[in-house]
């Protein structure tokens, strides 16, 4: 019993000797915060990722909050996931995933818009994707921390912005030549929308109810060497095509 009793006050000194050791380690200056390394999308502004994860410059690494910086960041509209770790000496790396872009969205700016129908402000946009126009105007003054709030959009907008990932997703899955030629989805109406492509301006008028058998026969079109790089296309007349010169 006293040898027990003798192991369990051992142990329990060495604990509280470990703890008191790193308290005063971690209250070295050695350790105080001098760099936080941000690896985020370029529409994120890394200064806001800094200064909404609540991070201070000069204080100890250890005594810097990591799981309420992460569910801050995890506030920002179409963050995914974060992911912090301290970096001895004196370093803090974040490392923030977001939805990926598919298309661009111009209405009172350009924005970018990803898979998951989040409208995200892109600063310097320096993908190539096709924008999507015919849509209403979003205010600046509802964008908050970078993003537009989902409810500043009109309903027939939302419903326009899943179409426009559709034609575009079956595109690609059509044809890869057709997709990286496209430049514009403009929608015009309530029933129709018109694709632009490049080079030349190729312009093709689609219906968006039957919108896939129409992309699929514009696929074929292309394939066979029809849709060339100048010309309109209504296609809106069933298996009829209608060309028309520029």
């Amino acid at each position: 019993m006293k040898k027990l009793l003798g192991a369990f006050i051992i142990v329990s000194l060495a604990v509280v000797t470990g703890r008191y050791v790193y308290l005063e380690l971690s209250r070295l200056p050695f350790f105080n915060l001098s760099e936080v390394e941000i690896k985020c999308p370029e529409n994120i502004d890394r200064g806001d990722v800094l200064e909404i994860s609540g991070l201070k410059i000069g204080e100890s690494i250890f005594y810097q909050d990591l799981n309420k910086a992460t569910d801050s960041l995890l506030e920002i509209r179409g963050v995914q996931s974060v992911k912090i770790r301290r970096l001895l000496p004196a370093s803090i790396r974040i490392n923030l995933e977001t939805d990926e872009l598919v298309l661009f969205v111009k209405t009172d700016k350009i924005y970018g818009l990803t898979k998951s129908q989040k409208l995200l402000r892109v600063a310097n946009p320096k993908n190539i994707l096709p924008v999507v126009t015919g849509l209403g105007v979003v205010k600046s003054q509802n964008v908050r921390d970078g993003n537009i709030k989902s409810n500043m959009l009109d309903y027939f907008d939302k419903v326009k912005l899943c179409y426009a990932i559709d034609v575009y997703e079956e595109m690609r899955m059509l044809s890869e030549n057709l997709a990286n030629r496209l430049s514009e989805i403009h929608f015009t109406g309530s029933d129709r929308i018109v694709l632009y492509f490049d080079p030349g301006g190729v312009k093709v008028l689609l219906p968006l109810q039957g919108r896939r058998k129409a992309l699929s026969r514009l696929s074929v079109l292309d394939f066979n060497g029809i849709l060339g790089n100048s010309g309109s296309f209504d296609m809106t007349g069933g298996r009829m095509v209608v060309r028309r010169r520029i």
